[in-house]
Formats: C-alpha cells, sequence, structure tokens
C-alpha cells in the first residue's frame, strides 16, 4: 500500500519535475500532463498545489529567488558596510552563471508577464544598504543601478568568459563607488 506523502514534499516533488522538463524543452512546451507523469502522480494532485501552468512557472521562478538570495546572503555573511554589499552583489554573478540556463528558462520566456512585479533582488539590495548606512541619495534607483550592474555582468562574462576577472573587478570597483557609508 503506498503512503501518502506530506504536501511540502508533493509540491517540491512536482516542481522538480516541472523544472527538469522545462530545462530540457522550455516553458512554452511544458504540460501539466507532462508535469505529472514525470512527478509519477495523478493530475489532481497538481490542481491540489497550483491552479495552473502559469501558477506553476510562477512557483519556480519563486523558488529560484530565494535560492539564489539565499546563497547571496550566505556569501556576503558577517561583513560589515560597503564590503557586504559588494560581496552580496559579486555572489549573485557567480550565482546567475552556476545557474544561467534555469534563470533564462524562467525569466525570458514567452510565458513572461509583460511588466514583471516587484524585484526581490532590488528590495535586498535596499535592505543591505540601509544595514550598511549607506549615504546615498536615492536607495532604490542606487539598487537598480547595483542590480544591473550584476546581471549584465553575468550575461557579459557568460558570453566572454575570458572577461570574468576583470568585469567582477570592475563591479566590486562600481559598487564601492556608488556606495558610500
Amino acid at each position: 500500500m503506498a503512503r501518502a506523502r506530506p504536501a511540502g514534499q508533493r509540491r517540491a516533488q512536482l516542481l522538480d519535475a516541472a523544472e527538469a522538463l522545462m530545462l530540457r524543452a522550455g516553458v512554452e512546451s511544458l504540460t501539466v500532463d507532462d508535469v505529472t507523469a514525470a512527478a509519477g502522480v495523478a493530475k489532481g494532485t497538481f490542481y491540489l498545489h497550483f491552479s495552473s501552468k502559469d501558477d506553476l512557472v510562477g512557483a519556480l521562478r519563486d523558488r529560484y529567488v530565494e535560492r539564489f538570495a539565499a546563497r547571496q546572503i550566505q556569501i556576503a555573511g558577517s561583513a560589515d558596510g560597503v564590503e557586504r554589499v559588494e560581496r552580496w552583489m559579486l555572489a549573485g554573478i557567480a550565482e546567475y552563471l552556476g545557474d544561467m540556463r534555469l534563470h533564462d528558462v524562467l525569466f525570458h520566456s514567452s510565458a513572461r508577464p509583460e511588466r514583471p512585479g516587484p524585484n526581490p533582488a532590488v528590495d535586498a539590495i535596499v535592505a543591505l544598504l540601509a544595514e550598511a548606512g549607506a549615504a546615498v541619495p536615492d536607495p532604490e534607483a542606487t539598487a537598480v543601478v547595483l542590480y544591473h550592474v550584476m546581471h549584465g555582468s553575468a550575461d557579459h562574462v557568460y558570453h566572454f568568459p575570458e572577461d570574468r576577472d576583470r568585469l567582477m573587478a570592475e563591479a566590486a570597483r562600481l559598487c564601492r563607488v556608488l556606495v558610500t557609508v
């Protein structure tokens, strides 16, 4: 007799199956039937956790961002001030490069909403700036700029890996220039 798994475990099983399928064939070709078959669950189980394929993709995006941000905070560690912001940003570049395929499938597909909601990474930078006591006139604008330095640097390094050290050093320098305490 099969034993029921806890709801959180079933949800994770569905997310894992969907992630593997999306990495293979993209978001557009993903179907609820494929996800439930890959997870080894009934279709009704899917609908206990997600209202639709879009809801599932949103949950995958949220999970990606949560893991990404947790790793950045871990790497930033107990550093203080500008050093903490700098470590956080450089960790973001490294994390993005380490999982770029999943990031791009999740965030650069046609299933993406026209105007994205709040950016948790920008919110995290704003919080780091406040913790650091940064003397910046507009913390949110500074956070947006730093986020795009991080994201753009990672995109460049992905295509030109020989520029990694140079881009990482420049991203760190820009962070120190923008963030004064």
